[in-house]
């Protein structure tokens, strides 16, 4: 495929993705008016979170075939998703929440397999560039429902996101095209080992994309109760958690200059680890919005990583459909799970000690994973050679 026309290809696919960041992480910072609107317990909450989340991750489970042509569809159903979801009754409420959902979750989707696809010479650096866009669409996303929250009503959000899903599908339409792809043929990719490598990165991700979205999904609600704040600062103050991911995966590439990718996965999850303990522990302002945005840059370059090992390693990129479908649903339980715990016990601060405790169990996987090792750079693949030598297996 002609370079310019990759080019253009960018263009469109880098705004696409970060509307698909707006799209998922506004929900957290309306939980509160969603709550309040639709009278919503925390336990309710949690199952509405899930709907969305479970959604997003059913959404992927679509994306094989041709990612043009499922990129396109998944922007026109995030536009019907968008202009129907704030105007649903309450019996329709959870149901037309999963579609919502499955319409993020399929653009969300076929962008990362689009360009695994489609950019192998420089397929890590790519997807890393696409979610550092993606993170700055998540970053977008609670400023923008700030901002509308402190003049208008929270509908007026899914409003914007409806306008910008037309734009996207009309770009999509004009200039994104799909290529064949040739699977890879080696003893790791092969029967047994290719399902235990799918099955051990998926369970990774489950707990990796469930922090991001407990933490995404909570974090306004969790500052109203801690501090005295209005809603409109505690949903913006709420993008500092997203702002840490953002600055966390700019800052990566010079990071990866000195340090491992393995050993940059290790650090992080372990910072992680302290910033999550930091924000359960907190009762003041200030170490609460400190702990938040550690969270964030810790978290941040954890997903990129950890992708790009795993495609490293797979035989076919679609294989990543069922990590990323598997990771979906572990955004959805987890907030889900927060929910539940909350309402028993009567406190919010009890239901994210379940952040802590999921970033320990990562980091005890990581040897179960091989990231360790010396593997390529997601940031800086003309370092590395285009092809892993086949010892670099899981163990």
């Amino acid at each position: 495929m002609p370079t310019p026309a990759r080019r253009v290809m960018l263009l469109v696919l880098h705004p696409v993705f970060a509307l698909t960041g707006v799209a998922a992480s506004v929900t957290g910072p309306l939980l509160p008016s969603l709550a309040r609107d639709f009278h919503l317990s925390d336990a309710q909450s949690g199952l509405l979170l899930f709907s969305i989340y479970a959604g997003m991750a059913s959404g992927a489970l679509v994306c094989r075939g041709n990612y043009a042509r499922i990129l396109l569809a998944g922007c026109a159903a995030m536009t019907l998703g968008c202009l129907g979801f704030p105007w649903v009754s309450r019996p329709l409420l959870f149901p037309m929440a999963f579609f919502y959902g499955a319409s993020v979750g399929v653009p969300m989707t076929a962008v990362s397999l689009f360009a695994g696809r489609n950019f192998l010479a420089r397929r890590a650096a790519t997807l890393t560039l696409l979610n550092f866009t993606w993170s700055l669409g998540a970053t977008v996303g609670p400023l923008l429902a700030a901002r509308l929250l402190a003049g208008a009503s929270w509908r007026a959000v899914y409003s914007v996101l409806a306008a910008a899903s037309v734009l996207g599908a009309l770009a999509v339409a004009f200039t994104i095209r799909d290529s064949e792809e040739i699977p890879r043929a080696t003893a790791e990719t092969a029967g047994f080992r290719n399902l235990r490598l799918i099955a051990l990165f998926a369970v990774f991700f489950f707990l990796e994309v469930g922090v991001e979205w407990m933490a995404g999904a909570w974090f306004t609600t969790y500052i109203l109760r801690v501090t005295a704040a209005t809603m409109a600062f505690a949903a913006a103050a709420s993008a500092l958690f997203w702002g840490g991911f953002l600055a966390s995966r700019g800052l990566t590439p010079l990071i990866l200059l000195r340090l491992t990718p393995g050993r940059l996965l290790q650090g992080a999850l372990l910072a992680g680890l302290g910033a999550a303990s930091l924000l359960v522990a907190s009762h003041f302002a200030v170490l609460l919005i400190t702990s938040i945005v550690l969270l964030g840059l810790a978290l941040g370059p954890v997903f990129p990583l950890a992708l790009a090992a795993f495609l490293d390693r797979a035989r076919h990129t679609s294989d990543s459909r069922f990590v990323l479908s598997v990771s979906g649903f572990g955004g959805a339980v987890l907030p889900w799970l927060v929910g539940g715990v909350s309402t028993h016990s009567g406190s919010l601060r009890v239901g994210l000690f379940a952040a802590p405790i999921t970033l320990l169990v990562m980091v005890t996987m990581l040897p179960l994973l091989g990231v360790s090792r010396q593997v390529a750079s997601p940031l800086l693949p003309s370092l590395e050679p285009a092809a892993q030598p086949s010892g670099d297996a899981l163990p």
